[in-house]
């Protein structure tokens, strides 16, 4: 170690901008462009929303706000937010609706279909813009349902036995979700995904429901190690999928050495992440090992992933094995070191104005240094490196925003040798601050709160924040999304292991073990020289586009088009063609209300209409995303302080079942007119604690919303041939405010408040009151959004209790 230190140089490198660079100006230019023309190749879009809650009942309420954090193509051309509520069973898509995108901000409301079955389930989003004929943008975001309606049909794989013969099998069981066998029903099966079958097949239950189905288990590897299931009893339709293990280890063991690479003959940081084959973390003790020498013992944390210091030395070859209960189980060989090569070591990956790096390789030469987010080169140097001699460097961030950034080293040809991540400005994320009146509230009570954002200086900020006052049991760790994590982290690292505090940027230890191991990546952007610079010519839309034809001929002559949703009224021409676009603003309604496009032609029986809605496109798109639940212990669940309780007001925790089961998504039946609209049991318009009723009575007054209007009517008209009926896109809807003062209506809503668009000042004294409804236990107060410097999050806890 003395002698280490002895050949460390003391030497602080302060890098500078690349604009003023001399000798190396001509080539850094060419990186710069090489980066740019990567980023836009790489679709740079960032969408974020914050949906009111994760866990939602069939036949309830979701409210969103949605932020285009960063666009790819000119804001002005994004004005289609298309989201879809898709099954994780079976990726089918169970609600699908447009809304209404302006200025960068997307606000809505759905209800949930009552049809709906308990399980896992993700929204996912997509813009109207497209790229090389992709979405530009998109967001998942996975959600629980809790559901009230009995499932008659339920089925479960899970693995039976894998014998020394190289033959699996896995049972699958079939009962309904009162633990009834469902005897005779139909079974498909494939083992295999993406399209690599290995086996299928179909067969019946056996009278107690079950189905053995053997596998090839010698056959089996990531490629293709998945059960999927279909079953069906008469009507009801079940899916089920298993992952199969992948040989006869229950573990997955990667390395991920810090920079890139392990090099011969100097000192290397290794990341380290176990896992066992279902994506659980493990938190584990191993042994390395040089050849059959132990070298030292390592450990993982509770996130499953750790770190340890190698210095590789020629003619060895490195490896883990695990310790389980005393016993050495497994070999995990480490990545073949190279022969020749340089690394980035970092004491630190998360900075605040400056970042101290060490720069070594094993062997003589110039190298060269940029930093840069791959959009934008902020600093670049060139250092001379002498083998095994460490380069301590000083990097001054000034220039450098608050977030992601990367340190590439690249040889003396500028290919990229080795990478790191780093965060810049780790004390500069805003922060939300959330005071309350008191902490205990009762039910029905008046909540006062105050709100203000400060910067790293602690001055007070302006911002536009989205505001949730929830259940707290109507959130799951496993589910829990917030803006800072996806905008600093999540979109740019994709899926990251779960934190247990729900916040993974306030963690500095987890935040150091993600940027070491989901840190290294790409860094083939240098190499070559990108000579067709992207342009918007790459950029199109989604659109709602139609022909007309006479007699099932191309017409000859332009034809008038109306459309009319409400008071959205608007005429346009096609072209002589008989083809036309919908725009966007033509298919603009409020709730529940319809576009009626209609041709102005006198003989329009002898017309015809064909539609092309982009949301057949989007939908298909949607539902083959690669999708990976995200995994964590039960244990590390929040118990639920009072049972998930149903806009109908029948707890989970012990349902009982007061109607037959319909599984139609018909909402007539339950007491609506053809637009939707109803009127409670205590006489409120389109009540959300109830979801049906009697129907209303144009120009009779009713109490909505808080407060009393005046009933429309609802257009029922039998359609002509000439008039067709279309999806809109739907613009935002006020949240329910209940009337604390009416002791006749329950207010069981999980959701006591919502506010899509709140104004914060910043002279730090922004309130906000809302009121308490009939649930008791903890709510958590959700704040996220947009400020002048970036985003900001903020939660608070609150009790409410019965008086």
């Amino acid at each position: 170690m003395p002698q280490k230190k002895r050949l460390l140089f003391n030497l602080f490198c302060l890098l500078i901008a690349y604009g003023n660079l001399n000798a190396q100006e001509n080539k850094i230019d060419s990186l710069a462009k090489n980066l740019s023309n990567y980023s836009l190749s790489n679709k740079p879009s960032v969408l974020f929303i914050h949906f009111d809650k994760n866990v939602y009942t069939n036949n309830d309420q979701v409210w969103f706000t949605g932020y285009l954090l960063k666009t790819a193509a000119d804001l002005s051309k994004y004005n289609t937010l298309y989201l879809s509520l898709i099954n994780n069973q079976d990726s089918s898509v169970v609600v699908h609706q447009k809304f209404f995108i302006e200025n960068g901000y997307v606000f809505g409301n759905m209800t949930l279909p009552d049809s709906l079955q308990s399980g896992n389930y993700r929204f996912v989003a997509n813009s109207n813009v497209k790229f090389d004929g992709v979405p530009d943008m998109q967001f998942v975001q996975p959600i629980t349902i809790k559901s009230t309606t009995i499932n008659p049909l339920v089925a479960s794989i899970s693995q039976f036995k894998t014998n020394e013969k190289g033959n699996g099998t896995v049972l699958l069981k079939a009962l309904s979700s009162d633990n009834r066998f469902v005897s005779a029903a139909d079974v498909n099966y494939i083992v295999g995904k993406n399209n690599k079958v290995v086996k299928s097949g179909k067969a019946k239950t056996s009278i107690i429901g079950e189905f053995m189905i053997d596998y090839p288990a010698d056959k089996i590897n990531a490629d293709n190690n998945q059960v999927s299931v279909t079953v069906k009893k008469n009507n009801h339709i079940s899916y089920a999928k298993f992952d199969l293990p992948i040989s006869s280890d229950n573990y997955s063991v990667k390395f991920y050495p810090e920079s890139g690479n392990l090099i011969f003959d100097i000192e290397n940081k290794v990341g380290l992440e176990i896992k066992d084959l279902n994506g659980v973390v493990i938190n584990a003790k191993a042994v390395l090992f040089a050849n059959e020498k132990i070298l030292d013992t390592i450990s993982t944390n509770s996130t499953g992933m750790g770190n340890f210091l190698l210095t590789p030395v020629s003619n060895l070859k490195y490896s883990v094995k695990l310790l389980d209960n005393g016993n050495l189980r497994g070999i995990y060989e480490l990545p073949k070191p190279l022969v020749r090569g340089a690394n980035i070591r970092l004491n630190s990956a998360l900075s605040n104005n400056e970042l101290r790096a060490f720069i070594e390789g094993n062997f003589n030469g110039v190298v060269h240094l940029v930093a840069h987010n791959y959009e934008d080169i902020f600093l670049s140097s060139e250092l001379k490196l002498k083998s095994k001699q460490a380069l301590k460097v000083l990097l001054k961030l000034d220039s450098v925003p608050v977030g992601l950034n990367t340190i590439t080293l690249l040889d003396s040809s500028y290919k990229p040798i080795a990478e790191r991540i780093f965060f810049a400005h780790y004390d500069g994320i805003d922060q939300l601050l959330i005071n309350s009146d008191k902490t205990d509230y009762t039910t029905r009570d008046s909540v006062k709160l105050d709100l203000k954002i400060l910067d790293s200086d602690n001055k007070p900020l302006k911002g536009i924040v989205s505001v949730a006052v929830v259940q707290e049991n109507r959130f799951t760790l496993a589910n829990k999304t917030n803006i800072v994590d996806y905008a600093y982290l999540e979109s740019e690292l994709k899926s990251l292991p779960i934190n247990l505090s729900g916040v993974k940027y306030n963690d500095s230890d987890y935040l150091e073990n993600i940027l070491l191991i989901k840190g290294w990546r790409k860094y083939k952007w240098p190499e070559g020289i990108l000579t067709n610079p992207i342009t918007n010519q790459r950029f199109s839309d989604y659109e709602y586009t139609g022909v007309i034809t006479k007699n099932k001929k191309e017409i000859k002559t332009p034809v008038i088009l109306n459309t009319i949703a409400a008071s959205n009224v608007n005429s346009f021409n096609t072209d002589s063609n008989g083809r036309f676009l919908l725009p966007y603003n033509t298919l603009l309604i409020n709730e529940k209300v319809k576009v009626w496009l209609n041709i102005d032609v006198k003989n329009y029986a002898a017309y015809e209409v064909k539609l092309s809605d982009p949301s057949v496109a989007i939908k298909s798109y949607q539902r083959k995303i690669n999708y990976d639940e995200n995994i964590v212990a039960m244990s590390a669940l929040a118990p639920f302080s009072e049972s998930i309780t149903s806009l109908a007001g029948i707890k989970l925790d012990e349902v009982t079942i007061k109607k037959s089961v319909d599984n139609g998504l018909d909402f007539a039946s339950y007491g609506r007119n053809a637009c939707g609209d109803y009127v409670c049991q205590y006489g409120i318009l389109n009540c959300q604690n109830h979801s049906f009723g009697k129907i209303p009575v144009k120009g009779k007054t009713y109490p909505s919303n808080g407060r009393v209007v005046i009933y429309q009517g609802c257009i029922e008209t039998a359609v002509n041939p000439n008039l067709l009926m279309l999806n809109g896109i739907s613009l935002p809807k006020e949240f329910y405010v209940s009337d604390i003062t009416n002791k006749n209506e329950p207010i069981n809503f999980a959701t006591v408040y919502w506010n899509y668009q709140l104004f914060i000042n910043n002279k730090g004294d922004t309130q906000l009151k809302l009121t308490t409804g009939d649930l008791t236990g903890a709510f958590k107060i959700i704040v996220q959004g947009i400020t002048e410097n970036g985003v900001v999050f903020g939660e608070k806890t609150i009790q409410i209790k019965k008086p």
